[in-house]
């Protein structure tokens, strides 16, 4: 074979990328439960943590000892899929090709199919009774054979392209998502680490965090101008900035951040992330919601089912269009296990206050607090909710807080939330006013 035909058939293996790394840092925000060696009967190879005994019928994982792997971007081997029986079999097969479809979509890491090149390993394994299906992926370190998360995932087969549609999506960025959460553990001076700590503090609601992400950005923007991801997070977090004052976005910021958002898409067409972060400058500095939309829609066309494409759907819906549909796409979002930092209970409270459900505005907001803590779009929307639905209590508490932060606050002076039509915003300020805020 000749080095032409070497070379080629290096690059058809390489070329298939997994999604945006730095993009899932920016909403990973879980910490993974320590595997059980009652798993790993499951997945024949796998190693236990636990120091269980191996399935005496498992093969052994080939030798990686001197592989030679790609330095830079992780790269993930996908083992074929195994199944329960020959029904499960058949139907693992079938998820399998989805889900490598899905993978080689992706960007920011590669997708190998040796895998002695590989620093990651996914398995999985299908369950199936009658018509009930349950397929459990593990994820794996090949650096020290470390298993360092399992999720499962449940489906009824009866519409059976449905199910599998939903199982690839949902078992594809559970892959996407393990070995983002694996690399927060990373340290290192190079570009992906300079994006987890960029990426990582929009997963937070620590104000802190966020600004020393935000100036470490700045710092490094003339060095990553033709960064796709770099561009993309530093959209992100300029935007990002509303959730952590009051004021609306000054010119500058609407400036960078348009820029960066536009930048990102025009380098890397493909990557799902740089449209969210589009769409996402559009919705909130710009009230663009056509453009939004479009930007939304885009990512969801890249990796169908995206949780940030169909929450910023979601979001549009809440502000301008069927505000119960858009809560209702937010709300799954918050079953995700991903996303830590209390901006869909905002959306999803600012949509129970366009439909008058202010108990349950309050409801949400207070859910966000407890669990994320007091920033201020959280305080500003409880405050709302809590002077409409007349709750006192909450309503003081929640300006009060808002004034220790930041002492001058007024409605006055207050960013505009992206609701379309001005009755549904004079509805949320008047909820402030009868809260104590003016």
């Amino acid at each position: 074979m000749d080095w032409i035909t070497l070379t080629a058939n290096w690059f058809r293996e390489n070329e298939s990328v997994l999604s945006g790394i730095a993009a899932l840092v920016a909403i990973v925000g879980i910490l993974l439960s320590p595997l059980g060696g009652n798993i790993k009967a499951l997945f024949p190879g796998a190693k236990s943590k636990t120091g269980a005994k191996q399935n005496p019928e498992a093969k052994p994982l080939p030798s990686h000892d001197g592989a030679s792997r790609p330095a830079g971007k992780p790269t993930v081997y996908i083992e074929p899929f195994t199944g329960s029986s020959e029904a499960a079999s058949t139907l693992a097969h079938e998820l399998y090709e989805e889900v490598r479809r899905a993978v080689a979509n992706f960007t920011g890491s590669t997708l190998v199919s040796d895998i002695k090149r590989a620093s990651y390993i996914a398995r999985v394994n299908v369950l199936l009774t009658g018509t009930h299906c349950r397929a459990t992926v593990l994820m794996q370190n090949v650096h020290n054979n470390e298993d360092f998360q399992s999720e499962r995932y449940e489906a009824n087969i009866d519409n059976r392209l449905e199910a599998i549609d939903k199982l690839s999506a949902q078992l594809s960025m559970a892959m996407r998502y393990g070995i983002a959460t694996h690399l927060l553990t990373q340290q290192g001076d190079d570009t992906q680490s300079l994006l987890i700590r960029m990426g990582g503090s929009i997963a937070r609601s620590d104000e802190n965090l966020f600004i020393e992400a935000l100036a470490l950005a700045e710092d490094a923007l003339e060095e990553h101008a033709n960064d796709s991801m770099f561009q993309a997070i530093y959209s992100r977090l300029l935007v990002a900035t509303i959730r952590f004052d009051y004021h609306p976005l000054n010119n500058e910021q609407i400036d960078k951040a348009e820029l960066a958002a536009r930048k990102a898409v025009a380098l890397n067409d493909r990557s799902d992330f740089a449209h969210v972060c589009l769409g996402t400058y559009l919705l909130y500095a710009k009230g663009d919601f056509a453009g939004a939309k479009h930007s939304f829609l885009r990512s969801l066309e890249i990796t169908p089912r995206y949780h940030l494409g169909e929450a910023g759907l979601g979001e549009i819906e809440i502000y301008s269009g069927d505000a119960g549909k858009g809560s209702d796409l937010c709300t799954l979002d918050l079953k995700s296990p991903i996303l830590k930092n209390g901006r869909n209970h905002e959306a999803i409270a600012a949509g129970e206050i366009r439909l008058g459900n202010y108990d349950a505005a309050l409801e949400m907001a207070e859910d966000a607090i407890h669990k994320y803590g007091e920033v201020t779009q959280t305080l500003i929307v409880l405050a709302a909710a809590a002077g409409l639905a007349g709750n006192d209590q909450v309503a003081s508490q929640a300006v009060n807080s808002l004034r220790e932060k930041h002492p001058d606050i007024s409605i006055e002076a207050m960013r505009r939330w992206p609701y379309k039509d001005d009755a549904d915003w004079e509805l949320f300020v008047s909820g402030l006013r009868k809260a104590g805020l003016e």
